[in-house]
């Protein structure tokens, strides 16, 4: 039997951050929608129903809120890559890392401004 490779994902993370190019936007936080997709091998984790063979989802969305709050992006563009290149970097068992955020206020009228990128190792 082959498995192929799990995904985890994480949807819709809201919280607050500096994102923006703006003057207001650079003082102001502002709310941010983030999911997260991580591709990896579930073969051990499955096998043994030990969380120690993947990835532990709370404690990464509470790694990419630091992550990000403390980066202060200016581009959407920039979040994404920089936060898909953190999971790899720092979550040995991640193959590929999937990051898409939107923007709810930066246009009127409008669910949001969305951003998305696929990192692979």
């Amino acid at each position: 039997m082959v498995i192929s490779k799990g995904k985890i994902s994480i949807q819709d993370l809201q919280f607050d951050c500096i994102i923006g190019t703006l003057p207001v936007e650079r003082e102001n936080e502002q709310p941010i929608v983030l999911n997260v997709s991580i591709w990896l091998d579930f073969t051990l984790a499955a096998r043994n129903e030990d969380l120690a063979h993947s990835i532990d989802y709370a404690q990464l969305a509470e790694d990419l809120k630091g992550f990000i709050r403390l980066s202060c992006f200016q581009l959407e563009e920039t979040l994404v890559v920089e936060t898909a290149k953190y999971i790899l970097e720092h979550y040995p068992k991640a193959e590929a890392a999937e990051v898409s955020v939107s923007k709810p206020m930066a246009i009127p009228n409008c669910r949001g401004a969305v951003s998305t990128v696929k990192v692979c190792r």
